[in-house]
């Protein structure tokens, strides 16, 4: 019986419907960015406001669990180098909270906030030693983000842009997901009440047992979706109890340290709430290292695995292009956490942009030891006190845990964020950064929308859970995308599966647009990266290079109870098929097309990438085009007069963002009919 649960469950998170290619465009976006909601030093209109300056849809998430800010001031010195606290407080006591000016001084006209703060009791202390009461972030949510959206999206100049509330959930066992609802979001009386109830029920960071301040919340699954996470974990050495439902004292359970298992219980509980109208994307993937029992921060493949078995129409992605991009190790990702990968490759995180070993182990099977981190040892990089089961190795290639992902025949999607916190050293209005950029300013998620209709957040969940997305860095192509397989007059494109016979051509085809002009960067001397290998081009128009189409193989999805379920190495099958390089592109007045054709033998996925980047460029790319980690661009110096002072004299921060640049498509499934005794081959 719980073989057969295990099995349905598998075959839907495979088989979970993907878009459809009627007409449409595609438009960008950004989900996961922060406010003075929790971190950040813009409120939540201003960032609405600036956001779809640069995009056409915007998601708006904060941490979850609590805060003293109210998010309806902006400190643009909060966390820059003059930085002073924000002092607007929620708080009961009139009196409280004024607006902290540009000077330093505090706004007599603004009015104090005088709030019902409601659910348990929760303080904290500031840095000048008073205690305010906090607001937990469910009370937010309802009565002040989503208004604050409503009223950016109605300014003028916002009639075709769109705007609705997420959260960024601080999630039980691991670190962070980019999560949202639609419900309501777009209803005659715009409410969060639903996003607001998951925060309530799933926030690791929230020990609130009020019910919503006396809502009736409570947070069971239903009979049968409590079994399937029984199944799913049965057997398995999870810290949690796998009977989640048993878990919940007064319908929730706020003990949840380490507990995976809770985890994949909201997920469920989105599927079976909210199906349709959710989303859940686990942010900065590689950030904090491997999965360790107790310490909630990084996720493994089999993480990944289990919410998208459980809920395929939830989690359908991870964002493995983490935001960050403009600080010293980009996306904030070091050997010092230590990182899965220890750096990002090019931007992109290992499991994306790399080939990961198992936890603890290196690339031969081998276990890790502190020898290893010692100094003189194989990975001195890592700090010799870190758990050698937190580190996971990563080196170029393809072979990526994203593709071992599709190579079980998963709906699961690549996405890229701003994660919008400030600019650093900077203030927002600054033009410098070496911590972050606006949404949309450098990185653009772009999602192919076929109908707002009367719900346009529900429209825009649809179209990401689709899969018919690309990410783009820089501006280094634009809008006008088209990736399409076809066989005959039968054509597919990302998300979506080509149904051939074994044996039919199979016609790949890709057409890009590099703009011509300026993009984003302020920037305007030549690329330090490319002056390595002897081309002189501005890096405010930077121009694609290389474009690699990578394929693999499809077969049966893994159970937990296969050894592979925990693997992350894509299967050797997963190649770079085809590449092709660009030196001049005056020529081609920036339309670009790459074609690729093959016989379909067995179940496959073909996926792109691009980059302004030739292969073999030094500590940039490998000779295949991979990309390599981003600490070995320390060595590039910075030499042009103009280069900024804050990089000192290295291609660093903001300029080695502007600088290395890519794309990155989702894949189109082939699906081979006819060979059903050979469909699940193994690897």
């Amino acid at each position: 019986m719980k073989d057969n649960v295990m099995k349905t469950a598998l075959a839907a998170a495979v088989m979970s419907a993907a878009g459809s290619a009627s007409a449409g465009e595609y438009l960008s976006g950004d989900f996961h960015n922060h406010t003075t909601c929790s971190d950040g030093s813009t409120n939540v209109e201003v960032l609405t406001e600036k956001s779809l300056s640069y995009l056409d849809w915007f998601i708006h998430v904060g941490h979850s669990g609590s805060g003293e800010r109210d998010c309806r001031i902006s400190d643009f010195r909060y966390l820059n180098r003059d930085g002073a606290f924000n002092r607007g407080l929620w708080t009961n006591t009139v009196g409280q909270g004024p607006e902290v000016l540009a000077d330093g001084s505090f706004n007599p006209d603004f009015p104090t906030t005088s709030e019902n703060i409601k659910g348990d009791l929760n303080t904290s202390t500031l840095r000048d030693g008073n205690t305010v009461q906090r607001m937990w972030r469910w009370q937010s949510l309802q009565e002040h983000n989503l208004p604050s959206i409503v009223t950016a999206r109605d300014l003028p100049g916002n009639e075709d842009k769109e705007a609705f509330l997420g959260l960024e959930w601080v999630v039980p066992g691991h670190e962070h997901a980019s999560n949202a609802i639609s419900n309501g979001a777009y209803a005659e009386d715009p409410n969060a009440e639903a996003i607001a109830q998951f925060e309530y029920c799933f926030a690791r960071n929230s020990d609130d047992t009020s019910q919503g301040g006396g809502q009736g919340w409570t947070c069971e699954l239903t009979d049968e979706g409590n079994e399937t996470i029984k199944t799913l974990f049965a057997g398995r050495a999870e810290e949690g109890v796998a009977d989640y439902n048993s878990t919940l004292v007064g319908g929730i359970n706020i003990d949840d340290a380490g507990e995976h298992v809770k985890s994949t219980a909201g997920i469920l509980w989105m599927q079976e709430n909210f199906p349709g109208e959710s989303l859940a994307v686990q942010a900065h993937v590689e950030r904090q290292g491997a999965f360790i029992e107790g310490f909630n921060e990084g996720f493994n493949v089999e993480h990944m695995r289990d919410w998208n078995t459980v809920a395929p129409d939830i989690a359908f992605g991870f964002e493995s292009e983490p935001g960050h991009q403009a600080q010293p190790n980009r996306g904030s990702y070091n050997a010092g956490r230590p990182s899965s990968g220890l750096y990002t490759f090019n931007g992109v995180g290992c499991y994306a942009g790399a080939e990961a070993a198992m936890p603890g182990k290196d690339f031969d099977g081998k276990d890790l030891t502190p020898a290893d981190f010692a100094e003189g040892g194989r990975f001195p990089e890592v700090d010799d006190d870190e758990p050698v089961e937190k580190v996971t190795l990563c080196r170029p290639g393809v072979r990526t845990m994203w593709d071992a992902m599709l190579s079980e025949g998963r709906k699961f999607w690549y996405f890229a964020s701003s994660d919008w916190h400030s600019r650093g050293s900077f203030g927002p209005l600054d033009f410098e950064s070496n911590n972050d950029f606006w949404p949309g300013e450098y990185q653009e998620q772009f999602t192919y929308i076929k109908d707002y209709s009367d719900d346009p957040a529900k429209g825009i969940v649809d179209s990401l859970r689709s899969g018919n997305s690309f990410a783009v860095q820089g501006q280094l192509i634009n809008q006008h995308f088209f990736f399409e397989a076809c066989s005959g007059s039968r054509c597919a494109t990302m998300g979506e599966t080509l149904k051939v016979k074994k044996g039919d051509r199979v016609r790949v085809k890709l057409r890009v647009k590099d703009p011509k002009g300026k993009n984003n960067s302020p920037y305007f001397f030549n690329n330090p990266a490319l002056l390595q290998v002897g081309i002189e081009e501005p890096i405010n128009r930077p121009s694609l290079r290389h474009i690699d189409f990578i394929t693999g193989r499809v077969s049966e999805p893994f159970t937990p109870a296969d050894p592979e379920y925990f693997n992350p190495l894509a299967p050797e099958t997963t190649k770079i098929a085809a590449t092709y390089t660009y030196y001049a592109r005056e020529n081609t007045g920036g339309r670009i097309v790459a074609n690729y054709s093959f016989r379909a033998k067995k179940d496959s996925y073909i996926r792109a990438r691009g980059t302004n980047i030739p292969a073999g460029t030094p500590n940039v790319r490998d000779m295949d085009g991979n990309p390599l980690r981003d600490d070995a661009v320390d060595s590039i110096p910075c030499e042009d007069p103009a280069c900024p002072p804050h990089i000192n004299g290295i291609l660093d921060q903001d300029v080695e963002a502007w600088a290395i640049l890519n794309f990155t498509s989702n894949p189109i499934f082939i699906d081979v009919k006819g060979r059903s005794s050979e469909r699940y081959s193994k690897r």
